[in-house]
């Protein structure tokens, strides 16, 4: 929020919405960029919102899913993320809330969001027809002027686990077969640890750095995890790992040039997902 004058503030969003900020702001080009949570707390609809630094005014607004259709759409990227929901997913919000997880590349000129998971977390009430749910549990590149799209990478298509993508977003150059590669870095809760082409959005690598037991690897020729037979717990409960607390969460994570290392603080923890709920296993 900004001071206009004693006793008056600008307000990031309407307080009737079931919305939250715990995540630090994100400052570049005169601007900074505020997200929300709050998919947890009821129906909600993530977006995030680019203010002057100056004066607090909005600069530009990014929703993270598509609303409803009838309403017409933001934009062609919401146009397009529609054709991946099936069913009246905005009576549920959609979700995708982006609380933590961004980024600005001052060399290529480029805003990076990290979204959240799907609001329910369970893909049949909200999209019961399947589909990947864009933009959830993405990384979404964006024009930082505009709010433009740009590219995507989805971590987990189809999210029914609460494995968002907030975490941190780590730039480095990398050399990769005698070429520097200019890349992301993401350990998002899936368990999988992503090197990303920071200019494409194209997947260069994917391992697990803890136990998953949702997804046997990512294809690299898709950039998909292949997903273990029961993993969406449809008929029975099931027991997975990671947690709804994730392999990594908010905890920061960095990398060093000199060591060529990067360094992951990880939850080990398992869950039994059920269509009635989630029990965590300590």
């Amino acid at each position: 929020m900004w001071s206009r004058s004693p006793g008056s503030r600008i307000t990031a969003y309407d307080p009737n919405l079931a919305l939250y900020i715990t995540g630090t702001p994100k400052a570049f080009k005169g601007k900074v960029l505020i997200g929300n949570g709050g998919t947890e707390n009821g129906p909600s609809r993530g977006f995030v919102t680019a203010y002057d630094v100056e004066t607090g005014k909005e600069a530009w607004k990014f929703y993270i899913v598509p609303g409803n259709p009838a309403d017409g759409f933001e934009n062609e990227a919401m146009a397009m993320t529609a054709k991946t929901w099936t069913g009246e997913w905005w009576k549920h919000g959609g979700g995708g809330n982006a609380w933590h997880g961004f980024t600005y590349d001052a060399e290529l000129d480029v805003l990076y969001v990290g979204t959240g998971n799907g609001s329910p977390w369970n893909r049949k009430i909200r999209s019961p027809d399947g589909g990947d749910n864009l933009f959830l549990c993405s990384i979404v590149a964006l024009n930082p002027d505009t709010g433009k799209y740009l590219w995507h990478y989805q971590t987990t298509p189809g999210e029914s686990w609460d494995y968002n993508s907030n975490m941190d977003i780590v730039l480095a150059d990398l050399t990769i077969d005698g070429k520097v590669v200019k890349a992301i870095l993401h350990a998002p809760k899936n368990g999988f640890f992503y090197v990303i082409d920071r200019k494409t959005g194209k997947l260069i690598s994917a391992e697990p750095f803890a136990e998953t037991t949702w997804a046997s690897h990512i294809e690299k020729s898709t950039g998909r995890p292949v997903e273990i037979p029961g993993a969406r717990y449809e008929n029975s409960p099931a027991l997975i790992s990671p947690s709804a607390l994730g392999a990594h969460n908010w905890h920061a994570m960095s990398y060093s040039p000199l060591t060529g290392l990067a360094y992951i603080p990880t939850i080990h923890q398992a869950a039994t997902y059920s269509d009635q709920g989630i029990d965590l296993i300590n």
